[in-house]
């Protein structure tokens, strides 16, 4: 179980649902389909309280800064609340 990134912003789009957004320096380096893989079908997120969540995920969008930054998006889809996952969240794979 590998970490995805710390979320910074979460919103709903009319079309996809709840996006979560976040950055994680140690993966600028790697690839859309190396992150992709990464992140796999289901997320783990860790709350500041401790307490835990797993959702499923129906898309991965990922941009690069000009800077080299990667920015992840992870759509929930429509099933999930913006306000099911806070800013300050971990994400975490559950993939091996």
């Amino acid at each position: 179980m590998g970490k995805i990134m710390d979320v910074s912003l979460t919103f709903e789009s009319k079309d996809e649902g709840t996006i979560i957004v976040g950055t994680n320096k140690g993966l600028d380096h790697l690839t859309y389909p190396e992150i992709k893989k990464m992140i796999g079908n289901k997320i783990l997120i860790k709350y500041t309280n401790q307490n835990e969540m797993v959702l499923s995920v129906s898309s991965v969008q990922i941009s690069t800064s000009m800077a080299e930054k990667k920015n992840i998006g992870i759509c929930i889809g429509k099933l999930a609340s913006p306000d099911l996952v806070q800013v300050g969240a971990s994400i975490y794979s559950l993939e091996h």
